[in-house]
């Protein structure tokens, strides 16, 4: 009997939500490509994960008609705008967007940034005890972003309604019941919809902000108004809920663990690695897909083009080859002059994620003042983890605050 026959992955099972780093690593251990299904393997190990994100052959597929995720699916109901495009599609318009998120551009948002959280922390110290993902970890990043695409504060209500089903939407659909399946289609049209109408606005009224910028690139040809939209839903939702979840997750796992989180407060100059460790720690995505464009080698087997891997960055963060004790949160792993290689958390090659660097400030800003201005920061009942397998976070934080 193989190695792989041997092995049952039961990772993506609701039981599993709140930690299912041990099912990842039953696989991880066991074999280097676990076959899910005909034509789709997981791959859970650092080397074939890191493999995949980085090579330009390993995409998605749906323009050539080839993704066997979701077969028959025209490109354009497919959620995910730009996520779910190759090249040169994928090139062109990440290209509309990409001076929005360099350093320097984000580097002048950390005031912005410092500002929201001040905000959101006075009125939740004054509360006393509050839902930290409602009140923290998903407001402060919600309004950066949408203050940058150009999103209007009374429309914060809808936007928020509609970006929750498109992460809820995301898990396989094998995985979501009917019911759920309609709601993210919906909220996907409605969605698309809602910018379409903002840009055409900023065509006749410009603004500051980035939906005017796509009114832009829209008249001069170099995107439609379905790319552009699915484009700013992208934007939106991976633009606050990595974060949110990344600020969550990771104040559970630093309450856990006083000994991390009295070590943040003693070296504040950890809090770059802190960061990268609670990436690689609590991933916020922990798994996505990629399709062979062309036939394909790795960990000796031959993929043939139209073949599906899903690739687990859950279980790549946690190799012990690549990792010293790799289920321990350690903030300072990352700190020195030869730390080990970066979490995958943000993925990797063309498609590494666009918003890292406002993502890595957001959630620095946020656990940083945390713990400093809420030192006796403590639970105040049982964290309540999201029922979604790819978007790991937290619906409910219930704490206790104290200046």
């Amino acid at each position: 009997m193989s190695a792989e026959t041997k092995v049952v992955f039961d990772g993506f099972h609701p039981a599993y939500r709140a930690d299912p780093y041990p099912r990842y690593a039953v696989v991880r251990e066991a074999v280097a490509l676990y076959p899910l299904k005909p034509g789709i393997h997981l791959a859970t190990r650092y080397a074939e994960v890191s493999a995949v994100l980085t090579d330009p052959e390993w995409g998605h597929g749906y323009d050539d008609g080839i993704n066997p995720f979701r077969p028959g699916v025209a490109p354009d109901d497919v959620p995910g705008g730009i996520v779910r495009m190759d090249p040169p599609q994928h090139t062109r318009i990440r290209g509309i967007v990409n001076r929005s998120f360099t350093p320097r551009k984000v580097g002048e948002l950390a005031a912005r940034v410092e500002q929201r959280v001040g905000d959101l922390l006075d009125a939740a110290i004054a509360a006393g005890e509050v839902d930290l993902v409602e009140a923290f970890a998903r407001p402060a990043p919600f309004s950066v972003i949408a203050e940058l695409l150009g999103v209007p504060t009374a429309d914060y209500g809808a936007v928020t309604a509609w970006s929750l089903a498109m992460v809820h939407g995301t898990d396989p659909d094998i995985l979501q019941t009917p019911e759920q399946l309609a709601r993210r289609d919906s909220a996907r049209i409605e969605f698309d919809a809602y910018f379409m109408d903002q840009i055409a606005r900023r065509r006749t009224a410009p603004r500051d902000d980035m939906i005017t910028d796509m009114a832009a690139a829209l008249d001069a040809g170099t995107a439609t108004e379905p790319e552009l939209a699915g484009l700013c839903v992208a934007l939106m939702v991976g633009g606050y809920e990595t974060a949110a979840d990344v600020i969550g997750t990771g104040v559970v796992a630093l309450l856990r663990n006083p000994d991390q989180a009295a070590l943040w407060r003693e070296r504040p100059e950890l809090a770059g690695s802190g960061v990268e460790e609670l990436l690689r720690y609590e991933p916020p995505v922990q798994f996505t897909h990629r399709v062979a464009l062309t036939d394909r080698e790795l960990a000796g087997r031959t993929f043939a083009r139209g073949e599906g891997i899903v690739v687990a960055m859950a279980g790549a963060n946690r190799d012990p080859a690549v990792y010293t004790d790799p289920d321990r949160l350690d903030i300072a792993r990352f700190e020195g002059s030869n730390p080990p290689p970066r979490a995958l958390s943000f993925g990797g090659g063309v498609h590494f994620c666009l918003g890292s660097i406002l993502g890595k400030l957001e959630v620095r800003v946020a656990v940083d003042t945390l713990l400093r201005r809420a030192p006796d920061l403590a639970f105040a009942g049982e964290p309540v983890w999201r029922a979604t397998a790819a978007f790991h976070g937290l619906d409910a934080l219930p704490v206790r605050l104290r200046a």
